[in-house]
């Protein structure tokens, strides 16, 4: 990756973002390689927030607090910009509660009795247009801030994450499955991302209902209370949602922790489920708790769907209970009626949308805070008495009950002897008995974060017989793996280490068991969605359990866990009502553009140019913004790649104490992720900033007071959804993109044709002579001439020409490369 533009770019183009013009033309000609993206800036690197952020979580544990805090460890590393962006955040929302004043001395301008002003209303008006102008120039970069933020916070804590799943004992790891772990940090964690920009409006709504409530009731007096009264009630209606949530949101994250537990086993041990032909099986299991999880998110969605809506019907209920007893008792007063609607408007985003928002946000984050604080103070492994005057593994008046595998663990630190002592010199080298590797070349696996010995290297090529394996390949030391493993390349790991003793952990176990419109317009639009979103993993659940390792073989786990953990989360849980807010945004731009031009025709022809301007720039950013996107997706499935690999093969790691080894390898991962999300929030930004820059330009002035006043109001109203408009037809579109993948997956190949049960009789035979002659063969025979096994299409044959001949009576048992016949 080339260094990013942005560390050497000027204040004015970080601010403009000018610096992402050249990969926004590079992405508009041409399709984006992996190669195009520039390098993270250096202060969002992974290993530099995690070494923050664990520095702090030290301090706090070792403060000698009963609990020690994480919130406090994060506040301490990420404060200072919090609190910088949330300021610049409040002086651009606080610009919404001057507009409606110089509405109102606009208007008041326009009054034939005010004709001596009418050059003040033009004053007014360019100085609300530099309203609207300050205010996005300061929301845009405050924004940003906020997601950026997001993306470190998510960084540090998926990096200490990481190091503290690599210090846990064996007793803690039973009782975590790596599903849960993939949850945990692709779903939970990837909030932080967006929904830090909603941190600071739990203060600063307040201080907007106080600070509108008090202008309103300069304007109409007691009547403000009615108002006040009537988008309070929605806030209570909101609030009663939200609580009648709670219960089923725990629920649901039981069933789908539940779910990816099960399917992450299953998506390990695929070659056994093929193997028993279990696939039928697995899928019914993983189906039926999905049931159970769709009607629970059903119940969820269509409590979202009313908290949602809430801010699209209160309109005219906040209308009604404002301005018509103000109209029945004092009569109607242009400036005060235009000046309290756009008052009631502002009051109506912020108590329906964003202290909602906000509140809902901070009680999901100190959940996560607190889950993730749980698993912070976790038992760690802890490592054995190291003693450099004894010459051999000492086990002194230990206590236990084992096998050999308990044995071993001890031995190596995974289990405590629950008396006695165990000490031992050196360094120990250690062999699974799963077959393990980690995804790289034959030379990463073999050298396993030591130094290049040429000399070493290729004897213990020669020792573990990999010189035919090496000789198959166009470049063998540089050939890639994932999944597939064999003793050979295990045993070469072990070798290559200068320990003081080797246990190889030679295993006689054959197979492991698997554990098993109007209100209520969009309701069936969202239940729609939910049916859809279920027949999208069921399908994509049987197109994998169906499809030919020749194809899998080519996927890493994490790839695959990847469509079921946060494309599914995306489809089931954002996707519904993102979309249907969409429509509903839409709508009310184009009514307000449509109410504008009835008002004044000429204002549609001075919008079309910027209309068309617009939707030609969309198209010009979404060339970039959906490569990008895409490349996002690519770079995120390596870290849980490198997180399930890790958990498969923790044993061997830490025998070898190569763990710092393998954090510097997910700070890569990291990096490489990074990388690409924070370009696609900078080109986002460089489209709204100059969406906002467009519609600025759709303000003008009209010569009646009425007219003017429902120009004016239609145009505030449509700056400030516009935004949000934009903002929710791009989220959607990036998640299509999650769509689409769960496409590809339903598309894989099957390894075998639908059964014609029409046939099936035909392949049931009587056979009478093996009733009557007595010489029919009592047993059977395989015979196998010429056998050539490839793991992927068009790859390397790992087996050729091979014949052999499997005898009656003789059974064949295999376990990971590991061949064994018994008589």
């Amino acid at each position: 990756m080339q260094k990013s533009p942005v560390e050497n770019a000027s204040y004015l183009s970080k601010y403009f973002f000018w610096w992402t013009n050249p990969i926004m033309r590079k992405g508009f000609k041409e399709k984006l390689r992996p190669s195009d993206v520039y390098q993270a800036p250096s202060k969002d690197a992974a290993d530099i927030l995690a070494e923050r952020l664990e520095k702090e979580w030290d301090r706090e544990v070792a403060s000698g607090r009963k609990k020690p805090s994480l919130l406090r460890a994060l506040a301490r590393c990420f404060i200072r910009p919090f609190l910088l962006f949330g300021f610049l955040l409040y002086i651009g929302e606080a610009t919404k509660t001057v507009q409606p004043q110089l509405l109102g001395r606009i208007i008041a301008s326009f009054d034939p009795v005010h004709e001596p002003e009418r050059a003040n209303g033009y004053f007014l008006a360019f100085g609300l247009g530099l309203l609207f102008i300050v205010r996005f120039l300061l929301l845009q970069p405050a924004m940003f801030g906020l997601h950026h933020l997001g993306m470190q916070i998510r960084i540090a804590l998926f990096s200490i994450i990481y190091k503290k799943t690599l210090k846990l004992s064996s007793r803690v790891l039973d009782k975590i499955s790596t599903g849960q772990l993939v949850s945990l940090m692709s779903a939970n964690l990837g909030k932080f991302d967006q929904s830090l920009g909603m941190a600071h409006f739990v203060w600063i709504s307040p201080l907007q209902c106080i600070l509108c409530t008090g202008l309103i009731w300069e304007l109409i007096d007691v009547n403000s209370f009615c108002a006040l009264a009537a988008i309070s009630l929605l806030g209570v209606f909101q609030a009663f949602l939200s609580h009648k949530m709670g219960p089923y949101k725990a629920q649901k994250v039981l069933l789908t922790n539940k779910r990816l537990a099960l399917t992450s086993e299953i998506m390990e041990n695929l070659h056994s489920v093929k193997a028993y032909g279990w696939e039928e099986i697995m899928e019914t299991l993983i189906k039926n708790i999905r049931q159970d999880e769709v009607k629970l998110t059903r119940k969820i969605g269509s409590l979202r769907y009313f908290y949602s809506s809430a801010y699209f019907f209160s309109a005219i209920f906040v209308i009604v209970a404002a301005i018509v007893p103000h109209a029945l008792s004092r009569g109607i007063n242009l400036r005060r009626i235009f000046t309290t609607l756009s008052y009631c408007m502002v009051l109506r985003m912020t108590v329906t949308r964003q202290l909602p928002g906000s509140i809902q946000m901070w009680y999901d984050t100190m959940r996560l805070i607190w889950k993730i604080e749980e698993f912070l103070s976790k038992e760690e492994y802890r490592l054995m008495e190291y003693d450099l005057s004894i010459t051999e593994l000492e086990l002194k008046d230990v206590t236990a009950s084992w096998d050999e595998s308990s044995l071993l663990m001890t031995i190596l630190g995974e289990l405590v002897p629950s008396s006695g002592k165990i000490r031992h010199s050196g360094r120990i080298s250690y062999s699974s008995q799963t077959a393990w590797i980690m995804p790289g070349t034959i030379r990463d696996n073999i050298l396993f974060g030591l130094t290049y010995d040429e000399y070493r290297y290729k004897s213990v090529v020669k020792a573990c017989q990999l010189e035919e394996e090496e000789h198959q390949r166009v470049e063998p030391n540089m050939t890639k793996y994932s999944n597939m493993s064999s003793p050979g390349k295990n045993y070469a790991i072990i070798v290559t280490q200068t320990s003081s003793y080797y246990i190889l952990y030679i295993y006689v176990a054959t197979s492991e068991s698997l554990l098993a419109m109007g209100f209520f317009r969009g309701l069936p639009f969202v239940h729609t969605m939910i049916t859809i979103s279920k027949k999208l993993h069921q399908k994509m659940l049987h197109a994998v359990l169906s499809a030919p390792m020749s194809v899998l073989n080519t996927m890493k786990t994490g790839r695959i866990m990847n469509r079921f953990t946060k494309d599914m989360a995306t489809i089931d849980d954002m996707l519904p009502l993102l979309m249907f807010d969409f429509v509903q945004l839409t709508v009310v731009v184009v009514g307000c553009i449509l109410v504008v031009s009835i008002v004044r025709p000429y204002i549609f022809l001075a919008a079309t140019p910027l209309v068309i301007i617009f939707i030609v720039m969309r198209k010009y950013f979404l060339r970039t913004g959906q490569q990008l996107k895409q490349l996002e997706t690519e770079a995120r499935s390596p870290i849980f790649s490198h997180l399930i690999i890790s958990l498969k093969g923790l044993w061997t790691i830490r025998a070898f104490e190569r763990q710092a080894y393998f954090e510097n390898l997910f700070h890569k991962t990291l990096n490489t992720h990074t990388a690409t999300w924070f370009l696609y929030l900078s080109t986002l930004r460089w489209f709204l900033f100059r969406s906002d820059i467009i519609f600025v330009f759709f303000f003008t002035l009209t010569d009646k007071p009425g007219e003017i006043g429902i120009v004016i109001c239609l145009a505030m109203l449509i700056l400030g959804t516009f935004q949000w408009c934009v903002a929710t037809s791009i989220a959607v579109d990036g998640m299509m993109r999650s769509v689409d993948r769960v496409f590809k997956f339903i598309d894989l190949p099957s390894e075998t044709p639908k059964l014609d049960k029409s046939k099936c009789s035909d392949l049931i035979i009587e056979n009478v002579d093996a009733q009557a002659d007595s010489s029919w063969p009592n047993r059977g025979q395989i015979d196998v001439q010429n056998l050539t096994v490839k793991y992927t299409e068009g790859g390397h044959a790992v087996l050729k020409n091979l014949s052999f001949t499997v005898e009656g009576r003789q059974r064949v048992c295999k376990r990971n490369c590991s061949l064994k016949y018994k008589h």
